[in-house]
């Protein structure tokens, strides 16, 4: 009869607690880490993304685009204006369209001839747009919109030789974009040392003041926009700091918060 072999014990291999410890606790900053960063992330993002829940970056982007560069229209993007319009639609609803008569270009051109024509009006507009702006010392919307327009309609008559219809609307806007941006980049202030900061928050009662003591014009304003003043929630003041050729400014703006969101109260500007 065979002996059966013995089959050797199976070794007993002890766990080391101290490294399993360490591990959990490495694994658990790790994740910990990794939250904190997505959580970075995700409020940079946010408030990238959404700066009209924050005033003093509403009044950065106004005074940015305003103050420095020098841009009238596009700062209007931060403003009370926007809260039931986009700046966009409400030039072309009440400027353009009521300005070009219902129709098509007739005449048949090289894109070289048409090209050559634009420059032509390019040149023209461009210098128009900083005759408006320097002249223009209230700085009113309707103005610089109103006289920008009529402009153009004229000088497209010299320069094509026919009547500006509803077919160039695009046209007219590209124009407008082109002047406002020469403009700006002729312009623009070296800003050096920007701070922005909320130096006043109203309380309650000063909000209902405000509210109650708009004058009729700016009460006229609001109506133009489709705003009630009883829908102003919050008003603060921000102060936009910078220096440019070694002198100090400082900007201040009134915003007002609408809803959720905060805007440059355009019948103060």
């Amino acid at each position: 009869m065979a002996k059966k072999t013995k089959k050797p014990a199976e070794e007993i291999v002890e766990k080391d607690m101290t490294t399993a410890r360490f591990d959990k606790g490495y694994a658990v900053v790790a994740i910990l880490l990794i939250v904190a960063f997505l959580v970075t992330v995700s409020a940079t993002y946010f408030r990238s993304r959404y700066i009209m829940f924050y005033p003093e970056r509403v009044a950065e982007q106004y005074c940015t685009t305003e103050v420095v560069a020098k841009d009238d229209f596009n700062s209007l993007k931060y403003t009370t204006l926007i809260q039931n319009l986009y700046l966009g639609d409400y030039f072309r609803e009440n400027y353009i369209k009521p300005a070009l008569p219902k129709g098509d270009v007739t005449t048949e051109r090289t894109p070289e001839e048409l090209g050559a024509l634009e420059h032509q009006m390019s040149d023209v507009m461009d210098a128009y747009y900083a005759d408006i702006i320097a002249s223009n010392t209230e700085k009113t919307l309707d103005t610089v919109l109103t006289l920008y327009v009529q402009k153009y309609v004229e000088t497209y008559a010299q320069v094509f030789g026919e009547s500006a219809v509803s077919a160039v609307e695009d046209d007219l806007v590209t124009c407008f974009e082109s002047s406002v941006a020469a403009y700006s980049a002729e312009n623009t202030v070296d800003a050096e040392n920007v701070t922005t900061e909320v130096t006043r928050d109203f309380s309650e009662q000063e909000v209902a003041a405000y509210r109650e003591g708009l004058s009729e014009d700016a009460k006229a304003v609001y109506a133009r926009f489709g705003i009630s003043p009883d829908s102003i929630a919050d008003v603060c003041e921000v102060t936009y700091s910078y220096t440019a050729d070694g002198e100090s400014y400082d900007y201040i703006c009134t915003l007002v918060k609408i809803g959720m969101q905060w805007y440059v109260d355009i019948s103060t500007l």
